[in-house]
């Protein structure tokens, strides 16, 4: 069976139930969203998407209002998932306000963290189209700026040649595009 997808008024809708649940409770929390939650509502560059990956806290209210939202709209209980958590910098920087509830506060991380995860992954199905999207609304148009990006949140980790070669890839075809080609 599919999984739903969640366009930017499901995602609203699920994170009022996350706070109505949270305030219930008497807990304020926080959500910082990456990934194609963060392309679906921030740059409305994808229509839906399966999940929202994200950092969240207090871990353990926020899992409990997660899957109570799930269980009224019919999502599954992963809808809302930390799994990527891993791939997130230590330093992610401000983000833009998606949410700003007394219970709940939910930021999509800055454009240019969200770049150097997207590049780092170098997917070439699931990231090209969001790499591309982010590099034009950064207004990048070469590698070594990708490059000080991914090095400012990821200092210790160098590109590897996958990401190298979908980058560059990419960079041709935007540059194409800029130069009217």
């Amino acid at each position: 069976m599919t999984e739903p997808l969640l366009d930017g008024v499901a995602l609203h809708r699920a994170f009022s139930l996350v706070a109505e649940r949270l305030q219930r409770k008497g807990v304020v929390g926080e959500i910082h969203i990456f990934g194609g939650a963060a392309m679906v509502l921030v740059f409305r560059s994808r229509l839906a998407t399966r999940d929202v990956d994200a950092v969240f806290t207090p871990d353990g209210a926020v899992r409990d209002a997660a899957d109570h939202a799930a269980r009224l709209l019919g999502l599954p209980r992963s809808w809302l998932n930390n799994q990527a958590s891993g791939y997130v910098s230590r330093t992610p920087g401000r983000g833009v306000l998606i949410v700003d509830h007394p219970h709940l506060r939910v930021v999509a991380t800055n454009p240019e963290h969200l770049l150097a995860m997207k590049v780092r992954a170098a997917r070439a199905v699931r990231d090209a189209d969001d790499i591309r999207v982010l590099i034009v609304h950064l207004n990048m148009l070469s590698l070594s700026e990708i490059r000080a990006v991914v090095r400012r949140y990821f200092p210790d980790e160098p590109l590897s040649a996958r990401s190298v070669e979908l980058v560059s890839d990419i960079l041709r075809e935007v540059r194409g595009v800029v130069d009217g080609r």
